[in-house]
């Protein structure tokens, strides 16, 4: 194992898609790359361990995805977790929430991930390319280093230029840049006086920002997506009655492990939908299963918001039956409250995405429920 460096506290929803891969581990059975695979090994499931070593190249999307042994050729791995303590012995391409690398890479690592960090006993010999939210970066890299992040912590070796772009830019004291330093950012970079720089440093012109995603022309279009939803909620209720009550009695019983177990869908299916295309012959499954991830987060959306309306009109009419008209009015305020609380600063995406994964959860848990008492 790698030794972990200095990193700032990783993000609440980054340890969501660490905790959600490891709760789906409970339903979905594990992979492992065994003794008689080909050369170039091609793995998805919701625990993949690479547990010998790989002669070719190496495809992996899961939950959690764990490379203990050395790999020859191209390792290209996407999970919610990646922790990577072996060689590669050509190019890394890895996307994830949270990316632990360790060991000697022999060409060049491209990573975008929540939480990304390079341990001591990390070496690259080509360029370093890394995008994402918190990033620590120690061990050597011969090609120099190319970051945008939210928090930057440097304290290892870099050989080249290094070019940094981010909020918060930090160079600890055991960091040693061979080479120029260029920066971007809203504050001054950190420099330790222990660090060695043999370059200048330089902050560029303009402020780096992290991206916020944003939607153009999304406020106008709000209260159509509001009438969708609860046109779609109705059709779900008048289609699938049994299936929805069930799914809100499993998200009432089950709240932690509904949310826990749409964490992981939500983090693991992208990855997985992104290996069968890059096979080529994956591709009409791909797209099969990319239809089956955006209706389930659909019916899990509406089951979250459901639940809130079913809770909230039991406290308004406690001994009255809901009708069908009362239930889908529920439905209108608890989708109107979730638009509200979207608009939180902060804590609303959060808050919505939450709604998301526990629904989605409930959904598969009842849907699983359904299969084994199926006759």
């Amino acid at each position: 194992m790698a030794n972990s460096p200095h990193l700032k506290p990783v993000p609440a929803w980054v340890r969501g898609v660490a905790a959600g891969a490891v709760l789906w581990h409970a339903f979905l059975p594990t992979a492992s790359a065994s003794e008689g695979d080909p050369d170039n090994v091609y793995m998805a499931g919701a625990d993949v361990k690479i547990e010998t070593a790989v002669d070719g190249d190496l495809y992996a999307a899961a939950g959690r995805v764990s490379v203990g042994q050395p790999v020859s050729g191209d390792a290209v791995l996407a999970a919610g977790s990646i922790d990577l303590t072996s060689t590669s012995g050509d190019d890394l391409r890895a996307a994830g929430g949270v990316v632990t690398v360790g060991g000697r890479i022999a060409g060049e690592a491209l990573i975008a991930g929540g939480s990304i960090a390079f341990g001591r006993d990390t070496e690259v010999l080509g360029r370093v390319w890394l995008a994402g939210g918190d990033i620590a970066v120690a061990g050597r890299l011969h090609g120099g280093l190319r970051v945008y992040g939210k928090n930057i912590v440097i304290l290892g070796e870099i050989h080249g230029p290094a070019e940094l772009h981010g909020e918060q830019i930090e160079i600890l004291g055991s960091a040693r840049i061979l080479g120029d330093v260029r920066y971007s950012s809203q504050h001054e970079i950190r420099i330790d006086p222990q660090a060695r720089i043999t370059g200048s440093v330089t902050r560029k012109a303009g402020a780096f920002e992290f991206p916020r995603p944003t939607i153009p022309g999304l406020p106008a279009l709000r209260p159509l997506l509001l009438l969708g939803l609860l046109s779609a909620g109705a059709l779900l209720l008048s289609l699938f009655p049994r299936f929805t009550a069930n799914a809100l009695q499993t998200l009432g019983a089950s709240p932690l492990k509904s949310a826990g177990l749409g964490t992981a869908i939500f983090f693991s299916l992208p990855p997985v939908i992104l290996l069968l295309t890059i096979t080529i012959i994956g591709i009409p499954i791909a797209l099969v299963l990319a239809a089956f991830y955006g209706a389930a987060l659909l019916v899990g959306y509406l089951v979250t918001a459901f639940f809130i309306g079913d809770r909230l009109l039991h406290a308004a009419r406690p001994r009255v039956a809901p009708t069908f008209g009362w239930r889908i009015g529920s439905l209108a305020v608890a989708l109107l409250l979730l638009w509200l609380a979207y608009t939180l600063p902060y804590v609303g995406a959060f808050v919505l995405l939450l709604a998301l994964f526990a629904g989605l959860g409930a959904m598969v848990l009842q849907a699983f429920s359904s299969y084994e008492t199926a006759p």
